[in-house]
């Protein structure tokens, strides 16, 4: 079966519990982990879709060029990873056009910072659609603090318009749902991040075994940074710094062996093989 892996570009200050920390002169790291990210998927001959950040792509247009270099897909993940809650229709259009100005190709795929998309911010999708965009990857079927649809399809599917967990077959974006583990009406998130972070990889392998048995793709992610765990730490509180912060150690072993066990391509190549 072939799976999904995706990677946000992000520097270490972008994450919902840190950037609103104000910070000057703060340190770059992006370069240094996103080296080690594409190493890392060439070592298991692994492909992937990048949500750049966009004022990353502006700043260090050198990162563009690997992750193209090594045959992966680059995708959209807002400019200045602000949640689109904080945003509005004519903001993100002027953020496509200028990350479509930066990559000098045409761009597939967004990724909302935060998992930000919902029926209150489902006004992004009329700008995805009419920038020419084929598929989201932003909503997460299981509900968190931060996130979540707990309803939400957990295959490939046309998101209507109207309803975000709702399928349309006349709608015109596929949405690629982030991996959980399902059982009965329980949900639990399995696709990437903390959650990576915080399970043992044998029940991730369980749950893309259990996605794959219903014939679905799993769709994975993780962080660039979550593969530097030397990046800065921030005073953030118990329990942000525990979801920023918990095991980050252990996130390049815990990749390998999912890289080990299971086939991985971009959100493109899979669309591009199954016709979608």
């Amino acid at each position: 079966m072939q799976n999904i892996l995706s990677v946000d570009v992000e520097e270490w200050y972008h994450p919902e519990y840190v950037r609103t920390k104000f910070m000057l002169n703060k340190p770059q790291r992006v370069t240094k982990n996103l080296d080690n990210t594409l190493d890392l998927l060439e070592e298991y001959n692994a492909f992937a879709t990048f949500f750049v950040v966009g004022e990353l792509a502006e700043k260090y247009p050198e990162i563009l060029e690997k992750i193209r270099e090594k045959g992966h897909e680059i995708a959209f993940h807002g400019y200045y990873h602000k949640s689109l809650s904080k945003l509005n229709a004519a903001i993100l259009k002027s953020e496509m056009q200028k990350f479509g100005s930066l990559i000098k190709g045409k761009c597939l795929g967004f990724r909302a910072p935060s998992f930000s998309l919902s029926n209150k911010t489902k006004w992004a999708l009329k700008v995805l659609e009419d920038a020419g965009y084929k598929y989201d990857s932003s909503i997460f079927p299981s509900k968190t603090p931060l996130y979540g649809h707990r309803k939400a399809p957990l295959r490939p599917y046309k998101l209507s318009f109207e309803d975000v967990i709702k399928e349309d077959e006349n709608a015109t974006i596929w949405e690629f749902s982030l991996l959980v583990y399902a059982l009965a009406t329980i949900r639990i998130p399995a696709a990437g991040g903390f959650y990576l972070r915080f399970f043992p990889t044998g029940f991730i392998s369980k749950a893309i075994e259990k996605t794959n048995k219903l014939g679905f793709p799993a769709v994975v992610f993780f962080h660039n940074w979550e593969l530097d765990p030397e990046i800065p730490r921030l005073r953030l509180g118990v329990y942000k710094s525990f979801v920023t912060y918990y095991r980050l150690e252990t996130m390049k072993r815990k990749l390998e062996c999912l890289l080990s066990r299971f086939e991985f391509s971009s959100i493109e190549e899979y669309m591009s093989n199954h016709a979608l």
